[in-house]
């Protein structure tokens, strides 16, 4: 892990920035001035409302919007336009086209937002009653509504979450929210603006990274001050990674694999501790969910990976090293084999028929007490015997369980947050006993696990290994595209 880069860059207010900010305020204020007393009274015309039917079962139309049915479902069966209508107030469309030029600052791009349609030009041609068909308002009517569907949904669910797709989101399979909805209720809010993003995540570290992005590739851009286009994509596509996984509580624990820590936020106040997490071939996955239980003086279930490769070669050259260590060799049924020269051969022609277990003890693997949540990967949080692991700066050294420092200390964090106390006496006794018990949580603790090669530390921005090579790859999906297509249109 590298040392914390630099902090926000400090400035010095000067005439000209002034001038510029009052500039650009007044030419915002003139734009609103002019569009509210220059255009002509809009109805809601039968004409326009057939033009939205029209052009929302128009294959060809629906083919250029990122959410199609998720549009259709916002205008219903009724088609009444939202943003032509600057007889009534033309504020929320003129907030969402400032949202559109701030897309930026929030880690997203302007290109996923259909530009070559919603401009300030087209949009004052759509406020107007002449100048341009009523196609081409619908047009521009149309898109507005679809560019702000997906910068709610890419502020909240991430533009390139793997786990949901624009699809499923399209189809309405989110449960969380209907996206239709919440945009018609941040249209009735007092600031569209605020109300659209309101659906970040609300986590601190997205919260410091959105603030930095916010004056780095906004106020300060503006002021010449020049940031690297490296460093903006890279807060980018953590902040995206942010979005991918929520947590709604104060009180949860947040692990990041590249910075090899575990911070336990309790309300107002937190607490870190080293990790050690799993190796590039072995990764931990990034995950969100609860712990429900902790578990003392654990059984090992050995992954059957890390049995067939890593312990039976030991065990053929050593017969004696499953004895040593406290483990036992058991068959499908669940029948406990001998460690003899006739059952070593019989595993090593199938070792898929055996598994192998660890049990309680100074030299279990899973350490005196085991943090338990549900999850697909068969990964735990943990105790370790490895103590001196936590000594050194890279930590990836895992099979993809997390190993945590001085985890008594976290695990008597927990059930002091639980009003669990009494408790407390009897786990540090079973801990110290390597003895097999179960304390239940009567609130399961959220936890969020992560991979975000740059953070905000005390105010300071750094930069963390990228140990899974992971950021070419995202980085490669956000922002190629875009490349290509300038190299296109410049030859």
């Amino acid at each position: 892990m590298k040392s914390p880069n630099r902090p926000f860059p400090l400035r010095k207010q000067d005439d000209s920035s002034s001038i510029w900010i009052v500039g650009t305020i007044i030419l915002v204020l003139q734009l609103i001035f002019h569009l509210t007393l220059g255009a002509q009274s809009i109805s809601t015309t039968d004409s326009i409302k057939t033009e939205i039917y029209t052009q929302l079962n128009n294959a060809t139309v629906l083919k250029q919007l990122n959410f199609p049915n998720t549009v259709r479902r916002f205008y219903g069966n009724d088609f009444t336009p939202t943003w032509l209508r600057s007889d009534e107030n033309i504020q929320p469309t003129v907030k969402a086209m400032l949202l559109l030029d701030c897309v930026r600052q929030y880690g997203l791009q302007r290109k996923d937002y259909h530009p070559e349609i919603l401009d300030y030009f087209r949009m004052h041609n759509a406020l107007s009653e002449s100048g341009i068909t009523a196609s081409k308002k619908v047009q521009y009517e149309i898109m507005l509504t679809d560019a702000m569907i997906s910068m709610i949904n890419h502020l909240h669910y991430g533009a390139y979450n793997p786990n949901l797709t624009s699809v499923k989101l399209d189809n309405g399979n989110a449960s969380e929210f209907s996206t239709e909805d919440f945009l018609h209720k941040a249209l009735a809010s007092p600031n569209l603006m605020d109300a659209i993003l309101s659906v970040q995540p609300q986590i601190d570290q997205y919260k410091q990274l959105q603030g930095y992005m916010k004056l780095i590739a906004g106020q300060y851009t503006c002021d010449s001050y020049e940031t690297p286009e490296e460093e903006i994509r890279t807060i980018a596509i953590n902040m995206e990674r942010l979005r991918w996984r929520e947590i709604k509580s104060d009180n949860f624990l947040h692990i990041n694999i590249p910075s090899f820590k575990l911070t336990y936020f309790d309300q107002n106040s937190t607490h870190e501790f080293k990790v050690v997490v799993g190796k590039p071939s072995t990764p931990t996955p990034t995950l969100a969910s609860e712990i429900s239980y902790l578990e003392t003086g654990p059984d090992w279930n050995i992954p059957q990976a890390i049995f067939s490769k890593e312990l039976l070669p030991k065990l053929i050259k050593n017969n004696s090293f499953f004895e040593t260590n406290h483990m036992a060799i058991y068959d499908k049924q669940g029948h406990y084999i001998p460690i003899t020269a006739k059952s070593i051969a019989n595993i090593r022609k199938d070792p898929s028929q055996f598994h192998a277990k660890q049990s309680p003890g100074c030299g279990n693997a899973l350490g005196k007490v085991v943090f338990r949540f549900n999850n697909t990967y068969g990964i735990y949080l943990h105790d370790t015997p490895e103590q001196p692991y936590f000594e050194r700066k890279k930590r990836a050294l895992s099979h993809g369980c997390i190993r945590v420092e001085h985890a008594e200390v976290l695990a008597t964090l927990l059930l002091e947050r639980d009003r669990q106390n009494a408790l407390i006496a009897p786990l540090k006794k079973a801990m110290s006993n390597y003895s097999k018990e179960k304390f239940a949580l009567k609130t399961p603790v959220p936890i969020l696990i992560t991979y975000l090669t740059i953070t905000v530390e005390g105010g300071l921005l750094a930069r963390h290994e990228d140990v899974y090579r992971l950021d070419k790859i995202l980085m490669d999906r956000m922002y190629k595209p875009f490349e290509q297509l300038v190299k296109t249109k410049v030859k």
